[in-house]
Parts: C-alpha cells; sequence; structure tokens
C-alpha cells in the first residue's frame, strides 16, 4: 500500500515540476509564437492573412487583405461575419 502512496506522489511531484515550467518559459514563448507566420506568403498569392486577434475562448478577429481590399472578418465557434470590407484599393 505505501508503494502506491509513493508512486503516487512521485507523479505529482514530476506534473507539478512540469506545470511550474510551462508556467515559466510561457512569458518568453508567447512573443515569439505570435510573431510566426502561419501563411506561407506565395508569390501571386491573393488572399494575405494580416493579423489574427483572439477575443476570447474561440472567437477571433482575422485581418485579410484579398486582392488589395481589407476585411476584417469575427470568427466564432458557429459563425463567420464579415465586420469591415474596404471599398477602396490598397494597392
Amino acid at each position: 500500500m505505501t508503494d502506491f502512496f509513493l508512486s503516487l506522489l512521485r507523479v505529482l511531484v514530476a506534473l507539478g515540476i512540469v506545470i511550474v515550467l510551462i508556467l515559466i518559459t510561457l512569458p518568453y514563448l508567447l512573443p515569439l509564437l505570435q510573431r510566426i507566420r502561419w501563411t506561407k506568403e506565395e508569390k501571386g498569392s491573393d488572399i494575405k492573412l494580416k493579423r489574427l486577434i483572439p477575443i476570447g475562448r474561440n472567437m477571433f478577429l482575422i485581418e485579410l487583405e484579398i486582392k488589395g481590399k481589407l476585411f476584417v472578418v469575427a470568427m466564432s465557434e458557429g459563425a463567420v461575419e464579415v465586420i469591415y470590407k474596404d471599398e477602396a484599393d490598397n494597392t
């Protein structure tokens, strides 16, 4: 019976160490992850992802440039809605 509690204690201590390491490195990794371009900008591509802004859990504002026009799209778990559409060319 004591072997079970020792094993459980070892697992809990290891889990605690992993959680602390994640919390320590997270502030340094988040800015690096936000700078990464998640889309490839190909030559001649008509769609460019400008920004992806998380608003809440499973809710994002997405700023796209499609053929020189700016679009701001709100995306949630169940819907996608165009909030802003630029009428003028940005070229």
